[in-house]
C-alpha cells in the first residue's frame, strides 16, 4: 500500500513539473502578410496556439488565431489565420487584421481541457492530477457524438466541441503516456508520464452505457481498438523534439 501511495505521488509531481496551462501576453513586433513575429520567451511553447487582440476606443476584439511555428534570433515566428470560435452567421465578418503593437496571448484556454482515456483509473488519475485545470466532463462529449450519431470521434469533432465548450486542450490517455494536445490544431504540446492501468472502453471511457445501441447497423465507422485509434489520430502532430 505505502509503495503504491509513494509511485502516485511520484506520478503526480512528474505531471505538475511537466505542463504549463498559465497564458502568455506579449505584443506584436511585426506583421508579414500570413506571418508575424513576437519577443521570443522561454516561456514561448513552440507549437502552441493563441490569440491576437485588438483594442478600439472603448472595447477590445479578438481578430485573429496565431500558431507558433518557429524560434529564432530572439524571436518568434506565428502563423496567423481566422477566428472563428465566436461566429455569427447573422452578422458580417469584421474586416480587420493583426497590426503592430495588437496584443498577443498565447496558451488560449489552455486551462480548460477535454480527457479522453481508456478506463475510469487513467480518467480520474489525470483530472485529479491537474487542479490547474477545468475538465469538462467527457460524458457532454459523447453525447454530442451521440446526437451527431458519431462512433469514430474525428478532428473535427473534438474541433467543434472545444469551439462550442471553450476549450484549449484534449489530453488523450495512451498506456503510460498523456498526451496535451491543442484542440485546434491538433498540435502535441507535451506528454505526461500516467500509471499503466490495464482494458479499454470503446470508444473511450464514459459514464453512458449502451453506446452501441444508439446507431444503427450500417454505421461501420467504429473503434475496434483505442490504443492503434487514438495514437493515429494524434501520429502526424507528434512533438520533435
Amino acid at each position: 500500500m505505502l509503495k503504491s501511495v509513494v509511485l502516485f505521488f511520484a506520478f503526480t509531481l512528474n505531471v505538475f513539473a511537466d505542463f504549463n496551462s498559465q497564458v502568455y501576453k506579449t505584443q506584436l513586433l511585426e506583421v508579414d502578410d500570413i506571418y508575424a513575429y513576437i519577443q521570443d520567451s522561454p516561456q514561448i511553447r513552440l507549437y502552441s496556439s493563441g490569440v491576437v487582440v485588438q483594442s478600439f476606443e472603448n472595447s477590445k476584439s479578438i481578430v485573429a488565431r496565431v500558431r507558433v511555428i518557429a524560434k529564432e534570433d530572439n524571436r518568434a515566428k506565428l502563423e496567423l489565420s481566422v477566428f472563428s470560435d465566436l461566429e455569427q452567421k447573422a452578422l458580417p465578418v469584421p474586416n480587420i487584421l493583426p497590426k503592430q503593437g495588437d496584443e498577443v496571448v498565447l496558451n488560449f484556454l489552455y486551462d480548460r481541457a477535454l480527457v479522453i482515456a481508456p478506463n475510469e483509473q487513467s480518467y480520474h488519475y489525470i483530472t485529479s492530477a491537474f487542479k490547474q485545470i477545468y475538465f469538462t466532463h467527457v460524458d457532454i462529449f459523447n453525447a454530442q457524438l451521440i446526437r451527431t450519431s458519431v462512433s469514430a470521434p474525428k478532428r473535427s469533432d473534438f474541433r467543434k466541441f472545444c469551439a462550442d465548450n471553450a476549450l484549449g486542450i484534449v489530453v488523450f490517455a495512451l498506456d503510460t503516456k498523456a498526451f496535451f494536445v491543442d484542440c485546434q490544431n491538433f498540435d502535441v504540446l507535451d506528454e505526461v508520464s500516467i500509471p499503466l492501468s490495464t482494458g479499454a472502453v470503446l470508444p473511450f471511457y464514459s459514464r453512458i452505457d449502451g453506446y452501441k445501441k444508439f446507431f444503427l447497423d450500417f454505421n461501420s465507422n467504429e473503434v475496434t481498438d483505442y490504443y492503434k485509434y487514438y495514437t493515429t489520430l494524434i501520429a502526424r502532430n507528434r512533438l520533435q523534439q
